[in-house]
């Protein structure tokens, strides 16, 4: 996905929003920390972290930018943390794209294998998309070996998971049979990856433009958002693949719930899912103002999918728009970000959105009541001389314990590197909770 596109999708809800003036929930006290500002102007480091982050068994965070690097081609990095708390998280670029042969636009949260050090993910590149493979170097020091796994041309490749077999799926945009999209899986046989699309996208059962993670369930289904499609006049879906039987043949592919626009339920889903112990699904809408969503399964084979709304995002200082899914702590709470809303110093083409937030949202105390909605921090960065965030990726934010990681589009340190608007390269954060 370009840049272009990318502000498309923001843009399009923005027009379709019917925006709330509703007193915003106020922030609590949290403390939140920029804990690496991306330097593209100093050649090597990367810009725009679009996607989220993950972490080793050491408490290293690792991610991708979009742009930046040696080459413009986007990186792939390491933050280490500090010997002591409250010291310095030291970067290492582990591989900067050139965009040629080996890709680069690199997009999402990566996988990493444990056991090899491997690292996997996915690209959006005109003309050299696909999956890159990244192998740790023999000695410390050495260059890291990057190698395409996946090539798919044209069709972006977003966020991979993988399997208890090591097995990688995706999705792509444009791909498949009939260029609508697909998901396909990888999988190392004979000393090679192969690729096979387990499912194309149509124009009638839906198309992954701009799709948003993959999670399995505990029986190994497949789930899956798209952001339009879905059936007559819908825009988006919740959809399920579920495994042959015996492990050969095609997937079954079946759509659980539609998103329509006008209606409570919202629209434009995006980012990766979470299931909760009863089956149930979280996520985000980035249609009209926003909201999160829980997607109850039905209780008897063949019945439908019911569709609770959480919270329905205001705007105007509340957060607006999410796009990058939500994530559960041990209390049963949801955290998330939005692109827009909050501190309104931050604007788009001349509209005041606000430049993002993250959020809690706290469950109810008997069964059938409201959930709480908490912003735990409004970002600043055109307000604040540039220090903080601006526009959180479509990335989930990261758990560990009681902090949050996650990555901005935007903001850190007051430079330019993309144009008039776009000031800074984009930031890593973290979040102490209480």
């Amino acid at each position: 996905m370009t840049r272009k596109q990318f502000l498309f999708v923001r843009n399009f809800a923005v027009c379709l929003a019917a925006f709330t003036l509703a007193s915003a929930t106020l922030a609590a006290a949290q403390t939140e920390t920029v804990i690496h500002s991306f330097q593209s102007n100093s050649v090597t480091d990367g810009a725009m972290p679009i996607g989220g982050l993950v972490a080793d068994q050491m408490g290293a965070l690792y991610g991708t930018t979009f742009a930046g690097g040696k080459y413009n081609g986007g990186t792939v990095f390491k933050l280490a943390p500090p010997a002591v708390q409250g010291g310095v998280w030291k970067q290492n670029i582990l591989y900067s794209f050139t965009g040629g042969p080996d890709s680069g636009g690199p997009w999402g949260t990566l996988v990493l294998d444990s056991k090899s050090g491997k690292i996997f993910g996915g690209t959006d590149c005109p003309g050299c998309s696909g999956v890159f493979e990244l192998s740790p170097p023999a000695h410390s020091g050495l260059p890291w070996n990057e190698i395409m796994i996946y090539n798919s041309a044209q069709n972006g490749v977003f966020d991979l998971i993988a399997d208890r077999e090591g097995k990688l799926y995706g999705t792509t945009n444009t791909g498949g049979r009939y260029k609508a999209g697909s998901v396909f899986v990888l999988s190392f046989s004979g000393g090679v990856w192969k690729e096979q699309d387990i499912y194309s996208f149509t124009s009638v059962s839906g198309s992954s433009a701009f799709p948003g993670g993959l999670a399995f369930d505990s029986a190994g289904v497949l789930y899956g958002v798209t952001a339009y499609g879905g059936g007559n006049n819908a825009v988006g879906s919740l959809f399920s693949l579920t495994p042959p039987a015996g492990g050969s043949g095609a997937w079954t592919e079946n759509i659980l719930y539609s998103f329509f626009p006008g209606e409570n339920n919202g629209f434009l889903p995006g980012g990766a899912l979470t299931f909760d112990s009863t089956g149930a699904i979280y996520g985000t809408t980035a249609g009209g103002t926003g909201n999160v969503f829980q997607l109850v399964p039905p209780s008897v084979f063949g019945g439908l999918w019911t569709e609770n709304v959480l919270y329905t995002f205001q705007g105007n200082g509340d957060g607006l728009q999410p796009q990058s899914g939500v994530i559960f702590d041990g209390t049963g709470a949801l955290y998330g970000t939005a692109p827009l809303g909050g501190d309104l110093s931050c604007g788009f083409n001349g509209i005041i959105d606000g430049c993002g937030t993250i959020f809690k949202l706290a469950p109810p105390s008997a069964q059938g009541g409201t959930w709480t909605e908490q912003t735990l921090h409004e970002f600043t960065g055109f307000d604040n001389n540039g220090s903080d965030g601006v526009e959180p990726g479509v990335g989930a934010p990261f758990l560990a314990g009681s902090t949050l990681y996650g990555t901005t589009l935007q903001g850190g340190d007051p430079q330019v590197c993309f144009g008039p608007g776009d000031v800074g390269c984009g930031t890593v954060y973290m979040v102490t909770l209480p």
